[in-house]
C-alpha cells in the first residue's frame, strides 16, 4: 500500500483564506454593492412609473372615448342612473366597463399604498375595481373642452389632496419626487411635486406655487376631486 502524501501545515495554510482576507473581499463586496444598488434601484422605478404612465395613457383614451359618447362631458361625479353623488374615483371608472375599457389591470400602480393589484374579475358589476383595486384619483366635473392644461387623472395622493416622501403611505408612491398626471388635452407625464418632504403637492401648470388639487381655487365649485376607494 502506497504511503499518502499529507499536504505540510505551511501548505494549508496557503491554500486557505485569512481572517484579514476575508474581511478585504467582504468590504469590497460592501462597497460595490453600496455603488451598484442605488442605480438599480432607481432603474426599478423608473420602469415601474413607465410601465404607470402607460396605463394612464389607456385610462386617459376611454375618459377621452366616453366623453366623446356623451357631447364632451368626461364622467361625472354622481351615478348617471341615481344621481347620487360618488364618494370615490373607483365608484366613477366602473362607467368605462365594459364598452371603454375591458380590464382592471390600468387602474392598479405597482408599489401604491392604496391596495393590491387588481385581481382581474369582472364577470358581475359588484366585482369592478374593488376598493384597493384602483390607485388612480380622478377630478370629476370636466369636459374636453375644459382648459387642455388641467389635470384629469393623477396617481392617488396622501387622501387630503397632497404627497408625501415615504413609500409605504398614501401619496409617497415615488418617495416625494414625481407625480404622474393625465391632463384633459390628453398628455400624459410625470411632474416633479414641490413642498417640504412631509408636506409636498402638486403644482399646477404655469404657478409651481399653487397646489393644482386645490381646484376650487382654479376651476370653480364645479370640479370635484375623488381619491380612489380604500
Amino acid at each position: 500500500m502506497k504511503n499518502r502524501l499529507i499536504p505540510s501545515a505551511r501548505n494549508r495554510r496557503t491554500r486557505a483564506f485569512t481572517l484579514i482576507e476575508l474581511l478585504t473581499v467582504t468590504a469590497i463586496i460592501a462597497v460595490l454593492s453600496a455603488a451598484i444598488f442605488p442605480g438599480v434601484k432607481a432603474s426599478m422605478r423608473n420602469a415601474q412609473m413607465n410601465a404607470a404612465m402607460q396605463n394612464a395613457r389607456q385610462i386617459s383614451v376611454s375618459l377621452r372615448n366616453y366623453a366623446a359618447d356623451f357631447e364632451g362631458m368626461f364622467p361625472a361625479a354622481f351615478d348617471p342612473k341615481t344621481e347620487e353623488e360618488y364618494s370615490n374615483s373607483n365608484e366613477v371608472f366602473r362607467n368605462l366597463f365594459p364598452q371603454y375599457i375591458d380590464t382592471e389591470r390600468v387602474f392598479a400602480v405597482t408599489g401604491s399604498a392604496w391596495g393590491g393589484r387588481a385581481d382581474g374579475r369582472i364577470d358581475d358589476e359588484n366585482e369592478i375595481l374593488e376598493p384597493g383595486e384602483n390607485h388612480w384619483a380622478y377630478i370629476a366635473g370636466l369636459t374636453d373642452t375644459s382648459r387642455s392644461d388641467w389635470p384629469l387623472l393623477v396617481d392617488g395622493s396622501n387622501g387630503e389632496g397632497g404627497y408625501g416622501s415615504v413609500k409605504t403611505e398614501k401619496g409617497g408612491l415615488w418617495e416625494g419626487g414625481k407625480a404622474i398626471v393625465v391632463r384633459v388635452g390628453g398628455s400624459a407625464e410625470t411632474v416633479r411635486l414641490e413642498g417640504d418632504d412631509g408636506d409636498r403637492y402638486l403644482p399646477r401648470y404655469g404657478y409651481p406655487e399653487d397646489n393644482a388639487l386645490d381646484l376650487e381655487a382654479y376651476m370653480g365649485d364645479g370640479p370635484k376631486f375623488l381619491d380612489p376607494a380604500e
